[in-house]
């Protein structure tokens, strides 16, 4: 990998942590979700006895939770004893703060920031404080001070004053949509950031390592193509060797895609842009339809194609069509020669989620079944 890559993937991994260290901006509904920190311990660092029976509920061996805490809250100013509005969120909390309480109640510090959803560049028209330029020049000089010292909230307290006048000198001081309302938030943090944890160390790992990814480096590091495309690859339909049933004849734009996919170089990225129904999902099965003759041509094994998307209807929308859609054929070798395996896809839900999916999909837990001695 180039050293300009590697500056890229430190780049996404810090915004992805800094993402998920929590927003900043609340309604006065969202409140509910949160425990609230008097001030007292704003100015101790300790809770008290209720607020950590609270937090260790069900926790009957842990010495220490890991939590999530905004020390500086303020609400939206009222006037006349209405809310002002103005498109202004209700509660701003700026500084995001991950921490461990032990069972005597002490809070400590572990990452100090900034919400990043209060920092440009942000959509048009969205409330903010400051820059991330600004924030990541501050942390960069100034990180987060030893928090073992007999001298250590204090310090704590400074770096959230100092790292919010990098920002917004003295905010919220001179805002006058803005005012402290004298107490904090906290939530537990433990099973919010375990999908997040596991992409972070995804990142670790190549940043430690920098294999040789083509398409990561495509993704990281686009490269533009010396010479305008050849628009003949669109019109050889020999490149274009399988479909997925014969029902549906596929469109001028669909065969364009797949010829282009044919024709791509690994690691290169083919985009490709629609509504709802418009035959995106139909151009996938025909693809992948593609691959496995021609790696049957070739006597090579099948590829084995793998569909991510932040939405899981997206890919859960693939796998129902790689059920339904492709036609099994007729004659001894057509369909699925496999009792019980019902679609040509599988579907890899999150910890949380894969006994819901086991339900109507074959998951990893399906597969490793099928690869016992007592199913062959």
């Amino acid at each position: 990998m180039t050293a300009s890559i590697q500056d890229n993937l430190r780049y996404w991994r810090t915004s992805l942590a800094d993402g998920a260290l929590g927003e900043g901006k609340f309604t006065q509904s969202d409140r509910n979700r949160f425990v609230d920190v008097p001030s007292g311990t704003l100015k101790t660092g300790v809770l008290p006895q209720e607020v950590v029976d609270q937090v260790f509920r069900g926790q009957t061996s842990s010495r220490t939770v890991a939590v999530r805490f905004w020390p500086l809250v303020t609400g939206r100013q009222s006037s006349h004893g209405a809310a002002r509005t103005g498109g202004l969120p209700e509660i701003v909390a700026p500084v995001v703060t991950e921490a461990t309480v032990d069972r005597d109640g002490h809070l400590t510090p572990m990452r100090n920031a900034l919400a990043r959803d209060l920092l440009t560049p942000l959509p048009s028209g969205e409330f903010a404080i400051g820059s991330v330029d600004a924030l990541d020049t501050f942390l960069t000089e100034t990180p987060l001070p030893d928090m073992s010292g007999t001298a250590a909230w204090e310090d704590y307290l400074g770096h959230c004053r100092k790292m919010v006048d990098a920002v917004s000198q003295g905010w919220p001081r001179g805002d006058t949509d803005y005012q402290p309302i004298g107490s904090g938030f906290l939530e537990l943090a433990e099973d919010a950031n375990a999908t997040v944890r596991g992409i972070l160390d995804l990142y670790d790992k190549l940043l430690a390592e920098a294999p040789e990814a083509p398409l990561l480096m495509q993704v990281a590091q686009p490269k533009r193509a010396a010479a305008d495309p050849d628009h003949r690859i669109e019109q050889e339909f020999s490149r274009r060797l399988g479909h997925s049933n014969p029902n549906f004849a596929l469109a001028q734009h669909q065969r364009q895609v797949l010829a282009w996919l044919d024709a791509s170089a690994p690691g290169e990225v083919i985009a490709v842009n629609g509504p709802p129904g418009t035959g995106k999902t139909t151009m996938l099965l025909s693809a992948v339809a593609g691959l496995w003759v021609r790696a049957a041509l070739r006597g090579e094994d099948p590829p084995v194609i793998v569909a991510a998307s932040s939405n899981n209807q997206a890919v859960t929308n693939i796998i129902d069509a790689f059920g339904k859609d492709f036609d099994k054929g007729v004659g001894p070798f057509a369909g699925r020669w496999m009792p019980e395996v019902k679609s040509f896809g599988m579907f890899l839900a999150s910890h949380s989620r894969r006994l819901e999916a086991a339900r109507r999909y074959q998951t990893e837990e399906f597969q490793f079944e099928r690869e016992t001695v007592v199913y062959v």
